[in-house]
């Protein structure tokens, strides 16, 4: 079933923006693809709600494509920073709610903040500190930042707390982390008990201060 629909543009159809474009559609949103390669607007065509060949450079021909319906417009060509800072500058005169942006390096990143992107992403960045993560907490399954020090994150109990109660670990108490959930049976249940006692490789969510958590956690 769909749901939460929205309408979105990517872009630039290279490796970020052909999977972002397709996969949005996957997950029932309304996607518009924009290329000027007439090949890759081709291969989509039938992967999104609409594939147009088109510069967008041409502050004309974004307007005749009725940008400024859209909830979110996603640039994914960044081989090229003066063509991203056109496009962003053409969006933004067409006031878009959000004009997210692929960069390549860091100084790509603060121009195209200034000139007016709501966001801009490095995705070789992201994929590098990932890596990182995965290979130093190979126990960390997934994690969502709360704020500049607090996360909530998923966790592939370590050995060394198996067996153990909550109460035992006094985790809240020592470190100012809180087990949220515990899974049982393939399920999350919200964990209550201070007694609830912990296994290895079980799952469990804890929120806190994300450094001690991997400090705290870590085999």
């Amino acid at each position: 079933m769909k749901h939460n629909n929205k309408e979105i543009a990517v872009i630039g159809l290279g490796t970020f923006g052909y999977e972002v474009a397709t996969k949005l559609y996957e997950s029932g949103h309304s996607v518009l693809a924009v290329d000027k390669n007439a090949e890759i607007i081709n291969k989509i065509k039938d992967k999104v709600t609409i594939a147009v060949q088109a510069d967008v450079t041409d502050e004309d021909i974004l307007k005749k494509l009725d940008f400024e319906k859209f909830n979110k417009v996603i640039l994914g060509m960044s081989d090229s920073l003066e063509t991203l800072i056109l496009a962003v500058t053409h969006l933004k005169k067409l006031n878009i709610n959000s004009i997210v942006v692929k960069a390549n390096t860091h100084i790509q990143k603060e121009i195209l903040l200034k000139v007016g992107a709501d966001e801009v992403i490095q995705p070789e960045v992201t994929m590098a500190h990932m890596l990182v993560r995965k290979i130093s907490y190979p126990y960390v399954l997934e994690s969502l930042t709360v704020d500049s020090k607090n996360s909530l994150i998923e966790i592939s109990v370590p050995e060394k707390f198996s067996g153990k109660t909550l109460r035992e670990l006094d985790l809240r108490n020592k470190y100012g982390i809180i087990v949220i959930l515990k899974s049982e049976k393939d399920r999350y249940h919200i964990v209550t008990n201070p007694d609830t006692i912990l296994f290895q490789a079980e799952k469990i969510f804890v929120a806190g201060e994300e450094t001690k958590i991997l400090e705290v956690f870590n085999e």
